[in-house]
């Protein structure tokens, strides 16, 4: 694939990234500025908490089906218009522009969301059952335990680990997986952390 294109693309994903779905949803169903509602954070807790219970659920769900339907999309055309690319990862690293677009939209100042159901989208295109186990799991935590954010962490940083035992103990029903590639998903994992990093910084929490 040319360069340039690869930067187009990449430039798009950012910049639909960075199309907030918290904030239009607050705005079109509330009139309310998330900005200046609850923690004053664009993001999905934010609003369920202090705008919706089911705004937040619905805005948490675009932003899964956002990344997930637009990887889907972007390899069929990928498919068909650069046969004998590296495809899982152009869409690795459009992905991951779409996820840095929604935690630093530069529509928004650089303010954005944590991007974890953007993040839950990325992952789960390659690694669908890993992720719903994880998510599982994590759900169980938020339940017994209250610990949301001790079960975000499990969700970003678990998954490809959990791939990686899949392939290793159950190969037949995985042969599909990739260690190389699942490798490159426990990456993401740690820039999707750096990330996070750079958004609490910016909200004053660290």
């Amino acid at each position: 694939m040319n360069i340039f294109i690869a930067v187009g693309i990449g430039l798009i994903s950012y910049l639909i990234g960075g199309f907030s779905t918290c904030i239009i949803l607050a705005k079109s169903f509330k009139s309310l500025n998330l900005y200046k509602v609850g923690t004053g954070h664009p993001d999905t807790e934010n609003l369920f908490h202090n705008v919706s219970k089911s705004l937040g659920i619905l805005a948490g769900a675009i932003d899964f089906l956002k990344v997930y339907l637009y990887l889907m999309l972007l390899n069929v055309l990928l498919r068909e218009f650069f046969p004998g690319i590296n495809y899982e990862n152009y869409l690795l690293a459009f992905g991951f522009m779409m996820l840095l677009g929604h935690c630093l939209p530069v529509n928004h100042k650089f303010k954005g969301g944590r991007g974890l159901f953007t993040y839950i989208g990325l992952i789960s295109y390659f690694a669908f059952l890993p992720t719903l186990i994880v998510a599982f799991f994590a759900g169980l935590v938020v339940i017994f335990f209250k610990q949301v954010r001790f079960a975000q962490y499990m969700i970003v940083l678990l998954p490809s680990i959990v791939a990686h035992f899949c392939i290793s103990f159950f190969p037949v029903y995985f042969s599909d997986y990739n260690s190389v590639f699942l490798t490159k998903l426990l990456i993401a994992a740690f820039l999707m952390g750096v990330v996070n990093i750079i958004v609490s910084k910016k909200l004053g929490e660290i």
